[in-house]
């Protein structure tokens, strides 16, 4: 099973593929993956396109690709994740964190995701809704 993804990056494109070559901006993942990496120049003079293609299936099949979901270690995500992060720290110099979420958002955390519960009546009073 072969899957795909990509981004665009706001730097020419000569710049990106250095800064993708460099231990210090590539993603770690990428390495371990089974992976093709492209680089296009993008449409209209927008920066440049970053395509990779993942190639290979799990092992175990489609209940190799359910556990893989479930666990959070499906490698399309993570994939998904490292080109966010290298876009975001080659545009923007680091990799914004907020105080909800200080790790960013990642694909496991998406899976321990919980409905929003109701504060009980003590809470809300300390909130002062009531």
């Amino acid at each position: 099973m072969s899957s795909r993804t990509a981004i665009t990056v706001n730097r020419p494109r000569d710049e990106v593929e250095r800064l993708w070559h460099s231990d210090e901006y590539r993603p770690a993942y990428i390495d371990d993956a089974d992976a093709a990496v492209s680089f296009r120049t993008a449409p209209g003079d927008r920066g440049t396109e970053i395509h990779v293609d993942l190639e290979g299936g799990t092992t175990g099949g489609k209940l190799g690709e359910v556990v893989q979901k479930l666990i959070g270690s499906a490698p399309l995500p993570k994939v998904k994740d490292d080109l966010r992060h290298f876009k975001q720290r080659v545009e923007t110099g680091e990799i914004p964190r907020s105080d909800g979420s200080p790790e960013g958002e990642q694909a496991q955390r998406k899976l321990k995701q919980r409905p929003a519960q109701p504060l009980s009546d003590s809470e809300a009073a300390k909130a002062g809704a009531r």
